[in-house]
């Protein structure tokens, strides 16, 4: 009971009766009795608060455990997921040193080529100028013979005009004169 409530019952219950010596035992006893209750009351509260000192402790400990198991959590599932695009990486990194190895192999197969090309068209570009000087020569020697044929043409005509002409006049030294005819 509370002792507001008791001290008014203990009052009530004095003033009922009346008796004035008795109002000082009851007022004694009813000291006493509000002391027991107020210790008790004290007591109470002292549990009261060890108590909820000890649930805010356990609260505190269940916080910092759900804590501790949150942040594990957080660290596998990031872990996890590091691992994760670490092996997509890994993967990334395969197919892209494939391609390079594939891309410097056909590099490899066109340098070959162009030097094989470049060395041909050198190849042929001395082929092409000897052909080229050759070329020259024979239609200079060619131009020599059309000069030196024409100069035959010219003699071959020339001599054959004398041939007429001799011709000519050896037919007139071969054919005989008219005799004169004696009448």
């Amino acid at each position: 009971m509370e002792p507001v409530v008791l001290t008014a019952l203990i009052g009530a219950g004095g003033t009922v009766v009346g008796a004035a010596g008795v109002g000082p035992v009851i007022a004694h006893l009813l000291g006493r009795k509000v002391r027991a209750v107020q210790a008790a009351l004290t007591q109470s509260q002292a549990a009261l608060a060890q108590a909820q000192a000890k649930q805010q402790e356990a609260q505190a400990e269940q916080l910092r455990a759900d804590a501790d198991r949150i942040r594990q959590d957080i660290y596998q599932e990031i872990t996890a997921d590091l691992r994760a695009e670490l092996q997509q990486a890994k993967a990334a990194l395969h197919d892209v040193r494939q391609s390079l190895a594939a891309t410097s192999a056909e590099a490899e197969q066109l340098r070959r080529r162009v030097v094989e090309l470049e060395s041909r068209i050198a190849h042929l570009a001395t082929v092409e100028q000897r052909q080229a000087a050759e070329l020259r020569a024979v239609q200079t020697e060619r131009d020599q013979l059309r000069v030196q044929l024409a100069g035959k043409e010219a003699t071959i005509t020339a001599l054959t005009a004398q041939l007429g002409d001799l011709k000519v006049q050896l037919a007139g030294l071969t054919t005989p004169a008219p005799h004169p005819t004696h009448t």
